[in-house]
């Protein structure tokens, strides 16, 4: 996997050689970097969301606070949530939750995600009592419903998705060396096979800027 900081300069080189009048700055490029990535995982695993490629993904460790009420429903000891919103996701069709949770020992937790407005109302049900649900709150919080009164001694959790800004949650990587080591730095999460596509994308998007030609004759001066 290459770095960020590579691609930013991959792009560079390659417009330098189509044009030498070009006055892009990094961070433009770092954002299309991010923008382009985006519209390609979103074209290409839109329809096998289940195939995502582990070199898109990447891991964040998350604190967990318990939850009294859902909406005015007292649910005490039953719900946890995350105790911040998690950072944004890339909205894959089929998708509509993250797509792994595991406590921090690595044991996955098998999660039923559903609509927030249902939380209040389940696990009454004999049959689906003894399941695990989740849902997003308004605020982007994870929460998580069981009957298992395990869950609510869990501090802490690992959440597995592919991340709209990947440098901004660098710092909540369970590995996490960003105290160290500066953003662009770090390996960027998408697979060496799409760099060139993205290459492709934002030269194509920023020889269109640069080539567009500038108007310096002044309309009011024109005696025709």
């Amino acid at each position: 996997m290459l770095t960020k900081k590579e691609i930013i300069y991959t792009v560079i080189e390659k417009l330098n050689a189509l044009s030498d009048d070009s006055n892009v700055t990094e961070e433009l490029i770092a954002s299309m970097i991010d923008t382009k990535r985006a519209f390609l995982l979103k074209q290409q695993f839109s329809k096998a969301s289940w195939s995502l490629p582990i070199d898109i993904r990447q891991e964040i460790c998350v604190d967990l606070e318990t939850v009294d009420t859902i909406d005015g429903y007292s649910d005490a000891g039953k719900t946890i949530r995350t105790s911040i919103a998690l950072p944004s996701r890339i909205r894959i069709k089929g998708r509509s939750g993250p797509l792994l949770v595991r406590r921090l020992d690595g044991r996955v937790i098998p999660l039923n995600v559903i609509p927030i407005e249902r939380l209040p109302y389940i696990g009454n049900n004999k049959y689906t009592a003894q399941l695990t649900y989740a849902a997003l709150d308004m605020d982007g919080r994870l929460l998580i419903y069981s009957n298992d009164n395990k869950f609510k001694f869990l501090s802490s959790i690992k959440i597995t998705d592919v991340f709209e800004s990947p440098e901004e949650i660098y710092e909540l990587q369970c590995d996490n060396d960003a105290d160290t080591t500066e953003p662009w730095d770090m390996e960027y999460p998408l697979e060496v096979s799409m760099v060139d596509s993205v290459v492709d994308l934002i030269l194509k998007d920023l020889t269109r800027m640069i080539q567009i030609p500038e108007d310096k004759v002044n309309d009011a001066d024109d005696q025709r």
